[in-house]
């Protein structure tokens, strides 16, 4: 077994599908995030992901928009109740505008493989007000190794595309390494001929963490 096969066979299933539904987003031609909620048993009750370009959605989840993002479209068909035992994975950090959804949805916490430093500081929405922190999901993350390096790399080889400048020097004083890997694959046609197991294979030898500490541990939990 291969390296990334040996790893990616350790990844829990939640952070696995979080990666295929960003794969497949990225192949659509929309914004490489994906998204899924798990109850407290780990099951996977709902899933989505970005759907910017995307000409259609499955029912109750939303294309063709600049808020269609993955945690909005995990969330969307959740009917109201309790969330507060569930858990939302996502392979970026939620943005101002998910997180406000979250709140919404009374999910009691969730779970970013990568940092987004363009929002950093949303966590602080809890000092608000006492109403605010009383719903606010916990934060936890970004996850070390691989998958905050894969989630980063996805992410910042739309905005490279994209020429979304903001988004590539805000990392670019944390990740440099991540940056110009993200610069190099950009725009490659034949890697979104791959699987995402295919194109693992070839971008792990460049993945700064693959070599090193793999540990999925959460650091920075809010």
């Amino acid at each position: 077994m291969t390296a990334p096969a040996q790893f990616w066979s350790t990844v829990e299933p939640a952070w696995q599908e979080c990666f295929e539904l960003a794969w497949e987003a990225l192949r659509a031609g929309s914004l490489p995030i994906g998204a899924v909620l798990v109850d407290p048993s780990g099951a996977i009750v709902s899933r989505g992901r970005n759907r910017l370009n995307d000409d259609s959605a499955p029912t109750g989840q939303i294309s063709g928009s600049f808020i269609a993002h993955a945690e909005i479209n995990t969330l969307a068909a959740l009917p109201p109740g309790d969330y507060s035992g569930h858990v939302l994975y996502s392979t970026l950090e939620p943005c101002f505008l998910c997180t406000a959804a979250l709140r919404h949805s009374h999910v009691g916490a969730v779970r970013f493989a990568a940092p987004d430093p363009v929002w950093r500081g949303v966590e602080r929405l809890r000092e608000l007000n006492q109403a605010m922190a009383r719903r606010l999901p916990r934060r936890e993350g970004p996850a070390s190794g691989p998958l905050e390096d894969l989630g980063a790399v996805l992410h910042l080889i739309s905005a490279v595309e994209r020429g979304i400048t903001s988004v590539i020097e805000s990392h670019e004083a944390t990740m440099p390494d991540i940056v110009r890997l993200s610069r190099r694959l950009a725009g490659t046609r034949e890697l979104r001929g791959l699987s995402l197991a295919e194109a693992l294979t070839v971008v792990w030898p460049a993945l700064p963490s693959a070599h090193g500490n793999q540990s999925t541990e959460w650091r920075r939990p809010v």
